[in-house]
């Protein structure tokens, strides 16, 4: 069973010490330092504030991520006094991926949303859950939907050319279909798989479907 670089990162040295305290009790977790920054990165960071303090927090995550250059940053939990709904979409895109109240915190909470988050499952309270997907969706109708493009990093032709390649289309079918010239339909095709580094028109079908757009 795989071990998880945990890194704990707190306002004050009491908060930071209280988490690792609690996270030491699990032998699939390893704890990390900040002076082991330099020759590693953590799985996931126990991100410990008093207050919000999201402008902070989201910079120090974002610090993070730059210095792993194109390379995924960690991802993390944040355990804070209190959290404003209308930052939730800011937390998601800075690596926030469990919110915990530390009024509500537990060893085993604290321990489960670490080993939850480090496998790429989401830990937030039920109304942080239902703002979130509210915000996604004024995203998607309000910015994403009249600039062309989805959800899925997508664009809206590009995910109708994917749907009819999985019907078994070929190209000169779905240009007909889409009243598109065979040469913009190929180089639709070319732009996704290269954008997205695609080897394949089934490998760029598989990734439409993972991503839910056909």
């Amino acid at each position: 069973m795989d071990v998880v670089d945990v890194l704990v990162h707190g306002a004050n040295e009491v908060s930071r010490a209280g988490a690792a305290a609690m996270l030491s009790s699990s032998s699939r977790l390893r704890l990390m330092s900040e002076d082991d920054l330099g020759t590693g990165r953590p799985a996931v960071v126990v991100l410990v504030v008093d207050g919000i303090a999201e402008a902070k927090s989201f910079a120090y995550l974002q610090n993070l991520r730059a210095r792993g250059g194109r390379s995924a940053g960690p991802r993390c939990v944040l355990v804070t006094h209190q959290f404003r709904a209308e930052a939730v979409l800011p937390a998601v895109e800075s690596g926030i991926e469990a919110v915990l109240y530390r009024a509500e915190i537990t060893e085993a909470a604290l321990v489960s949303a670490v080993l939850a988050v480090s496998r790429g499952a989401a830990v937030l309270p039920p109304h942080l859950q239902g703002v979130l997907l509210a915000q996604l969706s004024q995203l998607r109708s309000q910015v994403l939907e009249p600039a062309g493009l989805t959800l899925s990093g997508l664009e809206t032709r590009e995910c109708e050319v994917l749907r009819l390649i999985a019907e078994g289309l070929q190209t000169d079918e779905i240009a007909e279909r889409l009243t598109y010239s065979e040469g913009t339909v190929k180089n639709v095709l070319y732009g996704v798989m290269s954008r997205l580094g695609l080897q394949s028109r089934a490998h760029a079908v598989a990734y439409a479907m993972r991503a839910g757009v056909i």
